[in-house]
């Protein structure tokens, strides 16, 4: 596949601390200059003969932490290399434009059900063609606080469906199955919401399951929300498994050392989650930004799922 351009012209921190340069004085705020390239490709994911889906949850975006976090993001974006990044946490819609229009080799689709921390695709005109977008459950804010966004594309001629998620935060760690205000509860429902939902409307479709899913897919049986999913081991696999099950260093939410963001996929697609060259990891773009990702982006890093094109179906 033909990737863009490099974003131009766009402005990150340098990449050194305040202490280190004469002129920095005694400003909060790491001095900025304009690049020709951009950094952030060290850590693209994939190739030309793999599709490549990403999830990132963009916290409050924009959250005005810093002028440039637009930018940043739109570099982000451009550097990572994916086909398809799924995002979460739109705060402000009307300011999302501003970040298409630093990323004019790309498309877009944001929800429009949902006033507060909206969900939202983009993805590379060359590689994808969108067929259709939907919203479901627009109605049903108790287990589905944002209502779920489903975009179906095809990749070379492999069509694919991607559910976008971004699932009720917090709780205790205990989920109790009768208490339909607890917020383990209302995830777990929302589980078995979409899990009836891929099986009678895509049954025997490639499908892509992501978001900030804001549970552990490590919780014991009894207390584990996605039971729906993980009870069904013929049907549904979790892309990012080894990821909840690895090192903390590669874990996508930093606050709590916590991996909150997930790709699940259907039996569809097991035969490419297995083929050589396939992988699912957090993209650790946080360390071309000197410690800076959290303040002026997010506090999640996004996830990749890259999926080898000779095995999809």
């Amino acid at each position: 596949m033909t990737r863009p351009n490099p974003v131009r012209n766009l402005l990150i921190p340098l990449l050194v601390v305040c202490s280190a340069l004469a002129s920095c004085g005694s400003s909060d705020t790491v001095p900025l200059q304009p690049v020709d390239d951009n950094p952030f490709r060290v850590h693209a994911i994939g190739g030309d003969a793999s599709l490549e889906v990403v999830t990132w949850n963009l916290h409050n975006f924009p959250n005005d932490s810093g002028s440039d976090e637009i930018a940043l993001v739109a570099q982000a974006i451009a550097g990572m290399g994916a086909d398809v990044v799924a995002l979460q946490e739109i705060a402000n819609s009307n300011r999302f434009p501003e970040l298409m229009e630093q990323l004019p080799d790309w498309s877009s689709y944001q929800a429009v059900s949902d006033n507060y921390q909206n969900l939202a695709y983009v993805w590379l005109d060359s590689t994808v063609s969108v067929t259709r977008v939907s919203e479901l459950f627009t109605n049903d804010y108790r287990p589905l606080p944002r209502s779920p966004l489903v975009l179906e594309i095809t990749w070379q001629g492999h069509d694919v469906v991607l559910i976008n998620n971004h699932l009720k935060c917090c709780g205790d760690g205990v989920l109790d199955r009768d208490d339909t205000d607890d917020e383990e509860n209302r995830r777990w429902v929302a589980c078995q919401m979409m899990e009836e939902w891929i099986a009678t409307e895509h049954p025997d479709d490639a499908v892509i399951l992501l978001g900030d899913l804001n549970d552990h897919l490590t919780d014991s049986a009894q207390h584990n929300v996605f039971a729906p999913f993980l009870d069904r081991p013929e049907s549904y696999r979790f892309a990012d498994m080894a990821v909840a099950t690895g090192p903390p260093a590669g874990w996508s939410w930093g606050p709590a050392q916590s991996h909150l963001d997930h790709l699940l996929v259907t039996d569809e697609l097991f035969a490419a989650l297995t083929a050589d060259g396939a992988a699912c990891y957090t993209l650790r773009i946080d360390n071309v930004m000197d410690g800076q990702f959290r303040n002026l982006v997010s506090d999640h890093l996004p996830v990749g799922l890259v999926l080898p094109g000779a095995a999809l179906p």
